[in-house]
C-alpha cells in the first residue's frame, strides 16, 4: 500500500511455509514494550510512532503471527504498538535502504496476489504472469549482529 506498508515473508517455495501454517504453529506475541491502544500511537509532540522503515510481524489478532513481516513505507499512526502483534522490532537504516523502500511497487494495493495463493503456489509462473511487477526478496545478509 503506497505510503503505508509492505507485507512480505511468504516463501517462494511452498513447502517452506508449512512450519508456519495452522493455529498450532503460530508465533506468540512478544511482550509489548510500548503502551498499547490508539491513544499511544503518537507521542506528546504528535510524532507517529511507526515511522518509515520500521519492521514488525504481520498479524491479525492476539498470538496470530507467522512468517510474514511488515515494513512501514511512510510514517503512520495506524500501527506502532497499538496492538501486541505489531510492536516494532527493527528498522531499515541508511540512504540506500530508504531508496529501496521507495522503489517497492505498490500499484497492486489490495488487489495483489492473495496470501492463500502465494502459500500454495509460491513464486510460480502463474503468479509471475498475473503480477509481473511484484517485487521479490532474493537474499539477505547480516552485516552487523550487535
Amino acid at each position: 500500500m503506497k505510503n503505508f506498508l509492505c507485507q512480505f515473508g511468504i516463501a517462494g517455495i511452498p513447502s517452506y511455509n508449512k512450519p508456519y501454517s495452522g493455529k498450532a504453529n503460530i508465533l506468540k506475541d512478544d511482550p509489548n514494550w510500548l503502551p498499547e491502544g490508539p491513544s499511544h500511537r503518537k507521542n506528546d509532540l504528535g510524532v507517529k510512532r511507526f515511522g518509515k522503515g520500521y519492521l514488525a510481524y504481520a498479524g491479525g489478532g492476539k498470538d496470530s503471527r507467522s512468517n510474514q513481516l511488515i515494513v512501514a513505507l511512510g510514517n503512520n499512526e495506524r500501527l506502532g504498538g497499538g496492538s501486541p502483534w505489531e510492536v516494532p522490532w527493527g528498522e531499515v537504516v541508511g540512504e540506500e535502504s530508504f531508496r529501496t523502500l521507495d522503489g517497492i511497487y505498490t500499484g497492486y494495493g489490495d488487489n495483489g496476489p492473495g496470501q492463500g495463493r502465494l502459500r500454495n503456489e509460491g513464486s510460480s509462473e502463474g503468479v509471475a504472469r498475473d503480477f509481473p511487477k511484484l517485487d521479490y526478496i532474493l537474499g539477505c545478509d547480516v552485516i552487523d549482529s550487535r
